[in-house]
């Protein structure tokens, strides 16, 4: 089994507790197959139990200071969710004969997302816990909606180039209201680290296209010698058939430039996150280099492209063992307090919203 990173090596202090990620390549393949058959077999209903057995199953393999994660959600409560949502999508997509109240529906849904998306995080979060302590999310609705006004009112107005200082809006808001028994989350600025992301992946996608236009350039020059037109005329193959192969390679930068990306800003809103217990920080560090995420992103892309999707399971695999293994919590103070706090049930309620439980909607933490 191929480890992309080694497991993070200890820091001279003591004050240090390292994640752990199990997961072996071969259980998850025969996992992924055997929830692929089952959905296809009962057209898409088995997707429901194909997700939280996937969910625990990698929960289960995430292990922080001796405590492993665990995922509670029962399948059946996800199902009437997505039939919800699936009526929902089926009635706006009926009324498209009627512009007005298509357009409507649509508006009322995109108003409405704030809300959802609150209610979903309070679902995934009643539903996941460590050492048998449930994780709970307290924001409300209201704070939703005025986070979600601030990130789409500055990307509007700057045409996109605030996007780092919006993303820290929407990311606070959902990091600082997470809690584990007395202990919770805090996002410190970092919209400076964040443009240098930006910029970092930038330089990586126009690095990617400069090495893509190499060897295309090459092919097109080749043809030209050997007399092809790329016309429908001469019997070559025609203009949009040649446009195939770079089409394909600005697609493959994208999709790379994007998880790279991802990747740049998860880390530095990580190193900018600290845990807050008993009036304490403890910083959040994934030490992980840029060369290390070049070589991920690269290895994920060519897998994929090379197996036609096939190599899914590996991939995803290799990515969380990349999140985990470098990721560590780092205490101020005494650790063994720090350790004690956290294993001692404390205010943890895992009653979501009914409506949550119902919809089971999906969002990131």
């Amino acid at each position: 089994m191929e480890h992309v990173a080694e497991q993070a090596s200890p820091p001279p202090h003591k004050d240090f507790l390292p994640f752990r990620f199990s997961a072996g390549t071969a259980a998850y393949y025969r996992l992924w197959l055997s929830n692929m058959l089952l959905t296809i077999m009962t057209l898409g209903i088995y997707s429901v139990w194909a997700k939280v057995r996937t969910q625990k199953f990698l929960l289960g393999h995430t292990e922080l200071a001796g405590g492993r994660f665990d995922y509670h959600a029962q399948p059946l409560t996800i199902l009437k969710g997505r039939i919800l949502m699936l009526l929902v999508l089926v009635l706006w997509q009926l009324s498209a004969s009627n512009r007005g109240l298509y357009f409507f529906i649509g508006l009322v849904l995109f108003l409405c997302m704030p809300w959802l998306i609150t209610q979903a995080l309070r679902f995934r979060l009643a539903n996941t816990s460590w050492h048998r302590m449930r994780l709970r999310f307290s924001g409300r609705s209201r704070m939703a909606y005025l986070a979600y006004l601030k990130y789409w009112t500055l990307l509007t107005v700057s045409v996109g180039l605030a996007w780092p200082w919006a993303v820290q809006i929407k990311r606070r808001f959902i990091i600082e209201h997470i809690h584990l028994g007395q202990a919770r989350l805090k996002q410190h600025d970092c919209i400076g680290s964040l443009y240098l992301c930006m910029l970092s992946a930038l330089a990586y996608s126009m690095l990617c296209a400069m090495l893509l236009a190499v060897p295309f350039g090459l092919l097109w020059w080749l043809a030209h010698t050997a007399g092809l037109t790329f016309t429908p005329q001469d019997g070559s193959p025609p203009l949009e058939l040649a446009m195939l192969l770079p089409t394909f390679g600005i697609a493959v930068t994208l999709y790379s430039s994007l998880n790279l990306l991802n990747s740049l800003l998860r880390r530095t809103l990580l190193a900018h996150t600290t845990l807050e217990l008993a009036g304490k920080s403890h910083r959040i560090e994934w030490q992980v280099s840029d060369a290390q995420l070049f070589r991920l992103h690269l290895g994920n892309t060519l897998a994929m492209m090379l197996s036609l999707g096939l190599a899914w399971p590996w991939v995803h695999l290799r990515t969380l063992r990349l999140q985990l293994q470098p990721l560590a919590l780092y205490g101020d103070g005494d650790f063994n307090t720090l350790r004690t706090s956290l294993q001692t049930p404390g205010e943890h309620s895992a009653s979501g919203d009914e409506l949550a439980d119902m919809l089971g909607l999906e969002a990131g933490w």
